[in-house]
């Protein structure tokens, strides 16, 4: 679950997202990975099926969603260690393998269920003393952790798949402000000449002074 968690947090996965994620849209040579399809659950039509709704892969609706993430050589290196372990998984379940082409299928080769993804998740959270995380949250995470480095909005806005870049504005545009208000300073600065603010010096604690 560790590549699962890790691609989720860095490029903003919608977990429907990531756990559709296939080998197909892996490109190790590239560096690059395609988000195409989504894992669901949707009500099952089937009358005669013991189960009210069941599990299926969909592909993305919009050009937008379909998008193509730039990875890391460590990223990289991620996914090849995950294969070996999946290949390894493929052998031992031998007949009983369902082979569907997904980077994080069961155990069996099948789409992983959402809800239980959430659920470990949650549980790995809490044993982390996050609290009770959802994996939205590695999605908010990850666009915060982007824009907080300088990652233009309308770059986040790609990596996020949102249908327009207004989207993303409505919804993360408040992490900006610190960075309007810091152009501020510097143009008025500048243009003014009022010295830039430096931050008071503080006296170490004791508890700072002993780490």
């Amino acid at each position: 679950m560790g590549v699962l968690i890790l691609l989720a947090l860095v490029f903003g996965l919608r977990r429907g997202e990531a756990l559709g994620l296939m080998w197909s849209g892996f490109d190790p040579d590239a560096g690059t990975l395609r988000v195409t399809h989504a894992v669901k659950r949707i009500k099952n039509r089937d009358s005669n099926a013991t189960r009210k709704t069941k599990l299926v892969i969909n592909q993305l609706k919009t050009k937008k969603s379909r998008r193509t993430l730039s990875l890391t050589p460590e990223l990289v290196d991620a996914i090849k260690r995950h294969r070996s372990a999946h290949n390894a998984e493929r052998l031992q379940a031998g007949a009983e393998w369902t082979e569907h082409g997904l980077i994080f299928p069961t155990a069996f080769g099948n789409p992983s269920d959402p809800d239980t993804f959430s659920h470990l998740f949650s549980k790995l959270a809490q044993k982390a003393g996050l609290g009770h995380w959802h994996p939205h949250e590695l999605r908010h995470s990850g666009a915060s952790r982007m824009l907080a480095q300088g990652t233009p909005l309308h770059v986040v806005s790609d990596v996020l798949g949102h249908a327009s870049i207004a989207i993303t504005k409505d919804v993360y545009g408040h992490l900006m402000e610190g960075d309007k208000r810091a152009a501020t300073e510097a143009i008025s600065s500048a243009l003014l000449g009022r010295p830039k603010r430096v931050a008071p010096k503080v006296a170490p604690t004791d508890a700072e002074e002993a780490g």
